[in-house]
């Protein structure tokens, strides 16, 4: 059990007994409680509400699943479906019975093409078979032009750990790859392809991690600007590094964020994702500099399987 599961379910025990005094108090007017009843009503109750909260955030919210339908206009395509996922995250807390529903998920809403956002596995000091968890995308493969780009978690760093170089997990790239080259999910890194999708071409960019990999654009050359062109990158950030002197993309889609995690009403995101992006970055379609952004809030956890208001999702991305 990791540190989150046992300081989510410690304050549902203590809130639980916090709850239990109050009631108990209020009925005696020798205590200040019984003396101020409606005090004790409203601490009941927010507490109440705090334990349904937690409760929610720990063991509901993190294994449901939504389909988050997102509208876009580009020139050059037209009526074009996206299946977009990112942040699995399988290993320590979701495993394969989690990417087959994924799976099935993908193939209820027939998409024309397939992206993976990175950060297929946890990699928090897990067991380093983990990447076998991946093995049902094996069957979108042969249905759909499918692709996927690594994420830090894939290298096992992040930000700190660049810093603290000791907290490293390993990198374990190279096992995710073996994988997926077995099961047949072509990876871009730093590489781009041009596959033509219901008689229209388009062009697809994959970006190594910001991170843990080395993020090149040599290969960019090779677009002629005149294709439609789709960023895929597992950070937003990755709109900071592109070059100057190339054309912007004309769609970015981007994970890592996981929407916060924790999504807090009127404050915004609860988690750090260390991203350069503004707040605004972390979650739904944006734009910098008139380049639609969508970043999608994940379908898995970082730290712990705890999310509040940003369900898991598997974003339908039409073009149209």
């Amino acid at each position: 059990m990791n540190l989150l599961s046992v300081l989510s379910i410690g304050y549902i025990i203590i809130a639980l007994t916090l709850i239990a005094i109050f009631f108990r108090d209020q009925r005696k007017k020798e205590y200040y409680l019984g003396r101020h009843r409606t005090l004790a009503w409203i601490l009941i109750s927010l507490f109440s509400l705090s334990i349904l909260t937690a409760v929610y955030a720990r063991f509901i919210e993190p294994w449901r699943m939504v389909t988050t339908k997102v509208e876009i206009d580009l020139n050059g395509i037209n009526d074009l479906k996206i299946a977009f996922i990112t942040d699995p995250q399988v290993g320590n807390h979701k495993r394969g019975e989690w990417m087959e529903k994924i799976v099935e998920r993908i193939n209820e809403l027939k998409p024309d093409l397939v992206l993976l956002g990175g950060d297929l596995i946890d990699n928090e000091g897990t067991p380093p078979d983990e990447a076998k968890y991946l093995e049902p995308l094996q069957k979108l493969v042969g249905h759909y032009p499918i692709y996927y780009v690594l994420g830090n978690h894939e290298y096992g760093v992040s930000r700190k750990v660049i810093k603290f170089p000791k907290r490293q997990t390993g990198n374990r790239a190279p096992e995710v790859i073996k994988v997926m080259e077995k099961i047949g999910v072509p990876l871009l890194k730093n590489q781009l392809d041009c596959p033509e999708i219901k008689g229209q071409k388009l062009c697809i960019y994959g970006l190594d991690d910001l991170w843990g990999g080395k993020p090149d654009f040599h290969n960019l050359n090779d677009w002629g600007q005149e294709l439609p062109l789709i960023f895929l990158v597992h950070n937003p950030d990755g709109i900071l590094e592109w070059p100057e002197n190339i054309k912007k993309p004309d769609l970015v889609l981007a994970g890592h964020t996981h929407g916060g995690q924790v999504w807090l009403p009127l404050i915004g995101p609860g988690g750090d994702a260390e991203i350069d992006l503004p707040d605004l970055y972390y979650r739904g379609l944006n734009y910098y500099e008139d380049t639609p952004i969508y970043t999608s809030v994940g379908i898995g956890e970082s730290g712990g399987p705890f999310r509040f208001m940003a369900v898991p999702e598997v974003a339908l991305v039409s073009i149209k």
